[in-house]
C-alpha cells in the first residue's frame, strides 16, 4: 500500500509570532524601519492588516514621531498603504506583482551571478557554504514538522543570505539594492498567498543544492540553469515548486 505524505499544517504566522523588542532604549525610525520591514516579509502582518500606532508603540517600546516616520518610509517603498485619516495597512500584492517579482529577480540574480562568479574567491566561497549550511538545517527542519510556522521567519532570513550571499561577489551595489526589492517583494505574496507560505520540501532543498553547488565550482552554465528552475515563471509552476 502507498503511503500517503502529509501536507505540513499551517497557522496564520501574525497569530505565532511577533516582533521582539529591540532594547530597553526607545528604537530610531531607522531601526524600527529594519524591524518593520522585516516583520512584513516573513508574514508579522497579513496582508490588508491594519498597523494600529499604540499596538506598534506598545510591542517595540518606540515613541510616535519615530513610528510614523518609519513606516512612511515604508509606504514610500510599497511595503504598506497610507489612506488619509485611516492610517497605514500592510500592502497586499497582487499574482500580477509577483509574476513580475519573479520576472525581476530571475533577470537580476542571472546577472549577478554571472558576475560573482568571476568574482568571487575563497572568502566568497566560504560565506556561500556557511549561508547554504544553515538555510539547508532550517529547511531539513520544516520538512520534518508538521507545522512550519514556527520557522518561517528564520526559513525567510536564512533563504534571503543564501541567495543575497551567491550574488554578494558581484561587487554592484545598485544591482543589489534592485535585486532586493524585488526578493522582498517576493517574499511577501509567497508567504501571505502560496499553500505553506512557498516552503516545497525537497524540492526547495534541492534546488538551492544545485545553486550551491554550481555556485562552489564556478560554473556559469550550471547555476544560471539551477536559478532559472528555482524560479519557474509559470504560475502553477511556482505553486508546485515552492518559493524560496
Amino acid at each position: 500500500m502507498a503511503t500517503r505524505l502529509r501536507s505540513p499544517r499551517v497557522i496564520n504566522p501574525s497569530k505565532q509570532q511577533s516582533v521582539v523588542p529591540i532594547s530597553d532604549a526607545a528604537p530610531d525610525a531607522h531601526t524600527l524601519y529594519e524591524v518593520l520591514r522585516d516583520g512584513l516579509i516573513w508574514g508579522r502582518w497579513k496582508p490588508g492588516e491594519k498597523l494600529k500606532p499604540q499596538h506598534l508603540k506598545d510591542e517595540l517600546g518606540c515613541k510616535s514621531a519615530a513610528l510614523r516616520e518609519a513606516l512612511i518610509r515604508l509606504a514610500g517603498e510599497g511595503f504598506v498603504d497610507s489612506e488619509l485619516n485611516q492610517g497605514f495597512r500592510a500592502v497586499a500584492h497582487s499574482k500580477e506583482t509577483f509574476q513580475e517579482a519573479v520576472h525581476m529577480r530571475w533577470v537580476l540574480e542571472c546577472e549577478a551571478v554571472r558576475m560573482a562568479l568571476k568574482n568571487g574567491g575563497f572568502e566568497w566561497e566560504m560565506a556561500v557554504s556557511a549561508a547554504h549550511k544553515k538555510l539547508v538545517f532550517v529547511e531539513e527542519r520544516m520538512k520534518a514538522a508538521d507545522d512550519v510556522t514556527p520557522f518561517l521567519k528564520h526559513w525567510s532570513r536564512q533563504d534571503w543570505e543564501f541567495h543575497n550571499t551567491v550574488l554578494s561577489a558581484c561587487r554592484s551595489t545598485l544591482l543589489l539594492r534592485s535585486y532586493k526589492t524585488a526578493y522582498d517583494t517576493f517574499r511577501m505574496y509567497a508567504v501571505s498567498s502560496l499553500p505553506t507560505y512557498g516552503f516545497g520540501g525537497d524540492n526547495n532543498i534541492t534546488e538551492h543544492n544545485a545553486i550551491y553547488e554550481a555556485a562552489i565550482q564556478h560554473d556559469e552554465a550550471a547555476c544560471i540553469e539551477a536559478i532559472l528552475c528555482h524560479l519557474p515563471l509559470s504560475d502553477d509552476a511556482t505553486l508546485s515548486a515552492g518559493a524560496g
